[in-house]
């Protein structure tokens, strides 16, 4: 059975206006940045807006838990447990393996990692979850982070973990992957370049460095590469307060 790898808008107001004609489907989409930079408030928009829409979403936790994902979105009003119940957002909990957590005590909306280490089991667990949510042209996945991603195994190996992701999931499947990337951590600089190169689409964060230079952090973005899709590639200042993200004007 073929599949019309249809473009989506991502409901992102700001994003959604240098992306006039949206984001195709199975495309895999690189959030770059360094701390601060609002890499993680990103992911979480675009996930929350995906489910509002009525699509499976999976979260794949690297950083940090699904609890602290959960406590994150409800800071922005984002009651992200209502999707859960609904059987529409699942998570892979890749990082609480390092706390030897109570098995019985994992909700059911979540998939427990005992060792993520072993990467070509992750892309096992990932394909199985789709599976069972009917995602096939519909849907995303969110990678938080490729950084700890990369570390977790020998370099070769991750990426090439990270190219079977983005052929079998947004490539066969059609369901568009988002991974954020923690720009400027040194043993990854070859790493993050390679990975420019896979990814179909990538998204940077920065602080404005005109503000900067006079002890102000304005963020910014910019679409710099977005296959199948026309797009503004100017930066973009934007603030984050209790609703989420929104466009400023530079001077603000």
């Amino acid at each position: 059975m073929s599949i019309k790898f249809e473009r989506f808008k991502t409901g992102l107001a700001i994003l959604d206006e240098v992306l006039p004609n949206g984001i195709p489907r199975n495309n895999m989409i690189m959030i770059l940045g360094e701390g601060g930079t609002g890499k993680s408030v990103f992911m979480l928009q675009l996930m929350y807006y995906r489910l509002l829409a009525g699509e499976p979403c999976i979260f794949m936790c690297l950083d940090d838990t699904p609890l602290s994902i959960l406590q994150s979105a409800e800071g922005f009003n984002w009651n992200l447990l209502d999707y859960t119940s609904k059987g529409l957002l699942r998570f892979i909990d890749c990082y609480s393996f390092r706390m030897s957590p109570d098995k019985a005590s994992i909700p059911e909306y979540t998939i427990y990692v005992e060792n993520p280490r072993e990467l070509y089991l992750l892309v096992d667990i990932l394909n199985g979850l789709m599976d069972r949510l009917g995602m096939r042209g519909r849907g995303a996945v969110f990678i938080d982070s490729l950084t700890e991603l990369m570390s977790l195994s020998e370099s070769a190996v991750a990426l090439e973990v990270v190219k079977i992701i983005r052929a079998e999931c947004a490539k066969e499947r059609g369901v568009t992957v988002f991974g954020t990337f923690h720009f400027g951590v040194k043993p990854y600089d070859d790493l993050e370049q390679i990975l420019e190169y896979v990814v179909d689409g990538i998204i940077d964060l920065r602080y404005d460095p005109q503000y900067m230079q006079q002890g102000f952090l304005v963020k910014q973005f910019r679409v710099r590469k977005m296959k199948g899709a026309p797009h503004h590639t100017g930066w973009v200042s934007f603030n984050v307060d209790s609703t989420g993200i929104f466009k400023v004007s530079p001077k603000t």
